[in-house]
């Protein structure tokens, strides 16, 4: 199966299990991962096969088989249908509905239906003999990536946090010196070959390999928390929480008016519960920007402390600055020379109209190594993929 397709196949199934567990079925992750699993070994275009996969993994009370068939054919056949019946099927959630209505819903589920959506839909797909099926293979992902956080609904807040929260972030590596024994044919390890072959057990010689080593670069976070940013940095924080996981030497801080170290709540297992920490510490929130200041805070602080064996620094903001535009200019050039990349992420990069016309703006760019946008899912996996390359020098200041 392409690998596309197979990725979107797993979201899909993923989506269905919430779907399946709006209408009361006790589904967990485990069962889902099943399901992933079992229908790789099914061919996906016939209906009946792959219905079946999935209900032997996610179905465990056989009294259910009838919503069940009947959920399949809405998710899978007619994909327009699902957030009408998503919404009915809240209701069967609701702690106000009594048990008696509940058990009339699902009892009834087909009528309720039939009411929802015109005489024309077609309810009783399952009757149909066909052989194969249109999969619907729906991804959050695909429908979000591209769509900027600040129109972002509720629901697809809670999306984009999933897959920022599902997603394995890579550091940044860099190569060392040494090397270290392995079967990758890098470089010939001579002295484990002449160990290796002294007493031969067999005709030929059998060659020892040896490849570099690869350490972790420290990678520092500065997220401006202004209010022209104020769109941002709640699923940016999501971000940043979760690269932290990814890593040992990750350092992060806020600033606005001030200067905020907060790694060390970025420690908890539980992301709301770190920012509820991060909102009752940070008191400059929402507030205004004085990049220059602040940055002059962290030279003079942590520059030393969180900037050695070749850091990278991303510095997420707007680049609107009411302080001191020569100030700015000295203390970047400061942070540009003590670390190995300066990445800037700017969500305004994500408007067809923005020019650099501020001094701020102008400051940054002049030292930024990498000029990104930060305003969608896609710019957020994009930066993924440059902090996992960065051992290629290349420069990229082009505006995505």
């Amino acid at each position: 199966m392409n690998k596309n397709i197979s990725s979107r196949l797993e979201d899909s199934i993923t989506v269905y299990g919430r779907f399946l567990r709006q209408a009361g079925y006790p589904i967990g992750s485990g069962e889902i991962m099943e399901a992933v699993k079992a229908v790789s070994y099914v061919q996906i275009e016939k209906r009946e096969d792959f219905r079946q996969a999935l209900k032997t993994c996610l179905l465990s009370d056989y009294k259910l088989i009838p919503l069940f068939d009947q959920l399949f054919e809405i998710y899978w056949r007619n994909p327009d249908k699902i957030e009408n019946v998503s919404n009915i099927l809240k209701r069967l959630n609701d702690s106000r509905v009594t048990k008696e209505k509940k058990n009339l819903i699902k009892e009834n589920i087909e009528d309720i239906f039939k009411k929802q959506f015109s005489e024309t839909d077609t309810f009783n797909a399952i009757e149909d003999k066909s052989e194969t099926v249109n999969i619907h293979l729906y991804s959050p992902f695909e429908q979000l990536k591209n769509k900027k956080f600040d129109q972002y609904t509720d629901e697809e807040l809670e999306e984009a946090k999933h897959f920022i929260n599902k997603k394995k972030w890579e550091l940044p590596k860099k190569k060392l010196r040494r090397l270290k024994p392995g079967r990758i044919a890098k470089k010939l390890d001579i002295r484990n070959t002449i160990r290796n072959n002294i007493f031969p057990s067999q005709d030929f010689v059998k060659l020892s390999w040896k490849y570099p080593k690869f350490k972790e670069r420290p990678l520092v976070v500065l997220m401006d928390i202004s209010g022209s940013m104020n769109h941002y940095t709640r699923i940016l924080m999501h971000f940043i929480h979760a690269v932290n996981s990814s890593g040992e030497k990750v350092e992060a801080f806020t600033f606005g008016t001030r200067l905020t170290r907060i790694t060390q709540h970025l420690k908890k297992k539980k992301v709301n519960d770190s920012i509820e920490i991060i909102n009752s510490l940070v008191k400059d929130w929402s507030g205004g920007t004085k990049i220059g200041e602040t940055i002059q805070e962290f030279n003079h602080r942590w520059a030393r402390r969180v900037l050695g064996n070749g850091a990278v620094v991303l510095v997420i903001t707007d680049g609107w600055d009411t302080g001191n535009t020569k100030l700015l200019e000295h203390e970047f050039d400061r942070l540009r020379r003590c670390c190995h990349r300066l990445i800037w992420l700017n969500p305004n990069l994500g408007y067809q109209d923005f020019e650099p016309i501020t001094k701020g703006v102008q400051v940054i760019m002049k030292y930024a190594d990498d000029f990104l946008p930060i305003h969608s899912l896609k710019c957020l996996d994009d930066l993924g993929n440059v902090l996992s390359s960065l051992k290629n020098s290349k420069i990229t200041k082009a505006l995505a």
